[in-house]
C-alpha cells in the first residue's frame, strides 16, 4: 500500500541531506552531554502556558514534595525513590498522577475542572502537548502561537510541520489550511468544536479569527471522532478560544508592519460566582500600496477588517450538574486588490484597469449545554448557525453569495465498568442554504459559466462511538449513518488505537471513512479570480476516501537533554475526489467526478530537544507523494501529481529564551522542494511557464522583550527576500484569456519587519 513511500525511504541520494542533519544533531548531544543529575524539574502550567504558582508536586506514597516558584518552575530530589509516579495538583485544576521513568525534566499543562469539554493532557515528555487520546492530537498553545507574527489563524502555524496556510488567490490573500499536503476543504475546521468554517466562510474565515482570540489550537490528522461528522478526511483543526477565567482580565495588542498594515486587539474578561464572560475585539487597517516586481499589480492586498467576539459561560459551583455556553460573533471585511491604480469607486466590475474586491458581512452563534443525569451519565447539546453574505468582483466577473447553516448535535456520554468504558450515542442535524450567482458586468466570450448555483440540503445523522481503556491499550470504535438527498444513506466507521509501549512511547494507528459535500467556488476562489472558463462535465457527488494512518511517539532522556521523536504516516485513497482538471485544455477548467485511483500518501518525521528550560529546538521532515493514477493514449495507467505540492519540506525552529523568562530569541527556518505547475505548454510561448517551479528557503526571527505587564515583540519575516518573480501569469492583458493569479507556489510579498507591543492585566 506504501510502495511509493517505501522506494522513497530506501532511496538514499534524495534523503542524504535530512539524514547527515539528525546525525549531526544527535552525536553533538552524545559529545557534550554531562552528568544526570539526582532531581527532578519541571513547569506547571495552564492549557494557554500561563505559570500556576504555588502548584503541588508530590512523590506518591510519600509526603516528599515540592512546590512551584512565581514562575511556575519546580524541582524535586528523586534519590532513594523507587516508585517514580509524580503528583501534579493545583486547587481548581484537575490533578494528574505521571510516571516520570528515567526522564529529567517535564512541562506539565493542568486542565480546570469546570470546562464544558475538558481536553487531558499527556504530559509525556516536555512540551510535546499531545493530547491523551487515542488519537494524536497536537496541542499548539499560546505561547508557542506567539512564537510569531500570528495576526490571524492562518498565521498560527509558522513554527508547525502539519499544518500548512497556502495561498490560493495571492490578489485577495485567500489562504486555506491543508494537511497531509491535501487542500484544506478535506480538513475540517472547529471553532470551539464547531463547524463555523465552511463553505462561503471557507476561504477567508482562517483569516477572521485574530491570534490573540485564541488560547489553543488542536490539531489531529486522518481519522477521529465520528462526534462532529462525517466530513473530515485529512484531519481535524479545533481552534479553542480564551476563557474568561483562565486568561488575563485585560488584554491588549497592537502590531504594525514595513508594508504599512496595522492591526488592534482588545480581550476582556470578568468572573462572578456562577458566570464569567469574555469579550474579543479586533481591527485591521489596510496596507500601502506597493509593486516591487514591476509586473503592475499590487504586492499586497489592502484589507479592512472588524470582528467582535463574546462568549459568556454560567455554572452554579454549589451544583456542578448543569453547564452552559452561549457565544456571539460579528465580522465584516473588505479586501481590494488589482492593478496600482485601481480605485472601487471608479474601476469596480469595469475593463478600464483590473481590481479584484471583497465585501463580506458574517455573523455566527454557538450555543453548549451540558447536563450531568448521574455521576456517569450526561446529556451535551451543541448547535451553531452562521449566515455569510458575499458581494465580490473579480474584473468583471460579479461573485454573490448568501450561505444560512445550521448544525446541531445532541449526544449521550456513559462511562462505565470503573470508567474503563465510555460510550457516547447522538444524533446530528445540518440545515444548509448556499445561494451563489455568478454575472458578468460586461460582456466577453471569454466565461460560460455565469448563472446560479443553488445548494440547499438537509443533512440528519445518527452516531454511536465506543471508547475502551484497558491497561495499556486505548480503543476507539464509532459508526455514524448521514441520510444525503441525492445519494441515501451512508455510513461512516473508523477505528482508532493507541498502544502504549512504555511510560515514553506510544504506537497509534487510525483508519477511517470520511465523506464531504463539495461547494466549488466558494471553496476553490481561484477558479474566479483568473480568466480561466469552467465547465462542469456532470452533477457532481460527495467526496469520499479512506484514510489509513500510524505514528510513533517515542521521549528519551539522554543526560541533560530531553528529546521527543515522532513519526508519521498516513495513506488516504478516494473513491471520488472533486479536484479541477486544469491540464486539458488551454485556459479551462473542467469538473467532473474523478472516480479512478486518487492516492495521498504523507510521511513526517520530527525530532525535539529541549536542552535546557531556556532553549529546545525542533526539527521535521515531510514528504509528500500525491496523484492521480488516469489511463493514457497507450492503456497503460500513469501517475498524474497535482499541481502546487512540493514533494519535500524541511522546518527547524529555535526558540530561546533568558533567565526569567525577560528575553525570547526565536528562529524559524523552512525549505520546500519544486512544485509542479499546471501544463502551459499549449499557451502562446511568451505565457509559457517551466514545469516545476524551483527550491526555496524562508527564514524568520522574532524577539520578544517581557516586564510584568508588557511585552514589546518584532520581527522579520523572510529575512533573505526571496520572492517568486512575476506570480501572475499574463499580467500585461488582465482581461484576455491567459490571465492567471492562481500560480502562487512561493512567497510575493518579500521581506517583511514587524513590531508589537503587548498589555496584560492578570486576574
Amino acid at each position: 500500500m506504501y510502495t511509493s513511500i517505501y522506494s522513497f525511504i530506501f532511496d538514499m541520494n534524495q534523503i542524504q541531506s535530512v539524514k547527515k542533519l539528525y546525525i549531526t544533531i544527535i552525536s553533538m548531544l552524545v559529545i557534550f552531554s554531562g552528568a544526570s543529575a539526582q532531581e527532578i524539574t519541571g513547569l506547571i502550567t495552564t492549557i494557554d502556558g500561563v505559570p500556576l504558582v504555588g502548584a503541588n508536586v508530590v512523590w506518591e506514597g510519600t509526603s516528599i514534595g515540592t512546590t512551584t516558584d512565581v514562575d511556575g518552575l519546580f524541582a524535586i530530589s528523586d534519590e532513594g525513590i523507587e516508585n517514580r509516579t509524580l503528583t501534579f495538583s493545583f486547587v481548581g485544576f484537575k490533578a494528574e498522577k505521571i510516571n516520570v521513568g528515567t526522564l529529567k525534566h517535564w512541562e506539565i499543562m493542568l486542565i480546570e475542572d469546570n470546562t464544558i469539554n475538558g481536553v487531558q493532557i499527556s504530559t509525556k515528555a516536555n512540551a510535546t502537548r499531545y493530547a491523551d487520546d487515542a488519537a494524536k492530537i497536537e496541542i499548539i498553545g499560546t505561547r508557542e502561537i506567539e512564537r510569531a507574527a500570528c495576526c490571524s489563524l492562518a498565521g498560527c502555524f509558522s513554527t508547525n510541520s502539519n499544518v500548512v496556510a497556502a495561498t490560493t488567490n495571492i490578489i485577495t490573500d485567500a489562504k486555506e489550511l491543508q494537511i497531509l499536503g491535501l487542500s484544506g476543504v478535506y480538513n475540517q475546521i472547529l471553532f470551539d468544536d464547531l463547524p463555523l468554517i465552511s463553505g462561503s466562510s471557507y476561504q477567508y474565515g482562517t483569516g477572521s479569527y485574530p491570534g490573540t482570540l485564541i488560547q489553543a489550537i488542536y490539531v489531529s490528522k486522518g481519522s477521529n471522532s465520528v462526534l462532529q461528522g462525517a466530513q473530515s478526511i485529512s484531519g481535524q483543526i479545533n481552534i479553542i478560544p480564551h476563557a474568561a477565567d483562565e486568561t488575563d482580565k485585560l488584554y491588549l495588542n497592537a502590531f504594525a508592519d514595513s508594508f504599512g498594515g496595522s492591526q488592534y486587539n482588545i480581550n476582556h474578561a470578568i468572573n462572578k460566582e456562577k458566570w464569567n464572560n469574555f469579550t474579543a475585539l479586533h481591527l485591521t487597517t489596510p496596507a500601502n500600496i506597493r509593486d516591487k516586481d514591476g509586473d503592475g499589480f499590487r504586492d499586497i492586498v489592502r484589507t479592512n477588517r472588524v470582528s467582535a467576539y463574546n462568549k459568556i459561560t454560567y455554572q452554579d459551583p454549589s451544583n456542578d450538574k448543569f453547564k452552559a455556553q452561549l457565544a456571539l460573533r460579528f465580522w465584516k471585511e473588505k479586501r481590494e486588490g488589482g492593478q496600482l491604480d485601481y480605485n472601487a469607486a471608479q474601476h469596480l466590475g469595469s475593463t478600464e484597469i483590473y481590481g479584484q474586491h471583497v465585501d463580506l458581512i458574517h455573523g455566527d452563534q454557538s450555543l453548549k449545554l451540558n447536563y450531568s443525569l448521574t455521576d456517569d451519565v450526561s446529556l451535551t447539546f451543541q448547535s451553531s448557525l452562521f449566515i455569510n453574505e458575499q458581494d465580490n468582483y473579480f474584473g468583471i466577473k460579479r461573485y454573490q453569495s448568501e450561505q444560512l447553516n445550521w448544525t446541531s448535535n445532541l449526544f449521550m456520554d456513559y462511562f462505565y465498568g470503573d470508567n474503563d468504558n465510555n460510550l457516547k450515542v447522538g444524533v446530528s442535524y445540518i440545515n444548509n442554504t448556499l445561494q451563489e450567482d455568478i454575472s458578468l458586468v460586461e460582456e466577453s466570450d471569454l466565461f460560460t459559466y455565469a448563472g446560479e448555483y443553488n445548494q440547499d440540503y438537509v443533512l440528519p445523522g445518527a452516531y454511536l462511538e465506543h471508547s475502551l481503556y484497558y491497561n495499556d491499550l486505548t480503543l476507539i470504535t464509532g459508526i455514524r449513518a448521514d441520510h444525503y438527498q441525492d445519494i441515501g444513506l451512508k455510513f461512516v466507521p473508523r477505528l482508532l488505537v493507541r498502544y502504549e509501549l512504555s511510560e515514553s512511547s506510544d504506537l497509534r494507528f487510525s483508519v477511517g471513512k470520511g465523506i464531504r459535500i463539495p461547494h466549488v467556488f466558494s471553496e476553490r476562489i481561484n477558479l474566479l479570480a483568473g480568466n480561466r472558463d469552467v465547465i462542469f462535465e456532470e452533477a457532481l457527488l460527495p467526496e469520499e476516501a479512506i484514510n489509513t494512518g500510524i505514528n510513533y511517539v517515542h521521549s528519551f532522556f539522554l543526560d541533560k537533554v530531553d528529546i521527543t521523536l515522532s513519526a508519521d504516516l498516513y495513506h488516504t485513497v478516494f473513491q471520488n475526489q472533486i479536484f479541477p482538471d486544469y491540464d486539458r485544455e488551454v485556459s479551462t477548467a473542467f469538473i467532473n467526478n474523478f472516480s479512478g485511483r486518487s492516492v495521498s500518501n504523507s510521511l513526517n518525521l520530527e525530532s525535539k530537544f529541549t536542552f535546557s528550560e531556556q532553549y529546545d529546538l525542533k526539527l521535521s521532515y515531510n514528504y509528500l507523494d500525491i496523484y492521480q493514477e488516469q489511463i493514457g493514449v497507450d492503456q497503460e495507467i500513469n501517475k498524474f501529481y497535482l499541481p502546487f505540492i512540493p514533494k519535500h519540506k524541511v522546518l527547524m525552529n529555535n526558540s530561546f529564551t533568558t533567565a526569567n523568562d525577560l528575553w525570547q530569541f526565536d528562529v524559524t527556518y523552512k525549505w520546500f522542494s519544486e512544485q509542479r505547475l499546471p501544463d502551459t505548454q499549449n499557451y502562446p510561448e511568451e505565457f509559457r511557464l517551466e514545469s516545476n517551479s524551483q527550491s526555496y528557503s524562508n527564514i524568520n526571527m522574532q524577539i520578544t522583550k517581557r516586564w510584568t505587564q508588557f511585552e514589546i515583540y518584532g520581527g522579520i519575516e523572510n529575512i533573505f527576500d526571496f520572492r517568486q518573480e512575476f506570480p501572475i501569469l499574463a499580467s500585461d492583458d488582465p482581461f484576455g484569456r491567459y490571465f492567471d493569479p492562481s500560480f502562487s507556489w512561493g512567497p510575493t510579498k518579500g521581506r517583511e519587519l514587524y513590531i508589537g507591543l503587548r498589555y496584560k492585566l492578570a486576574q
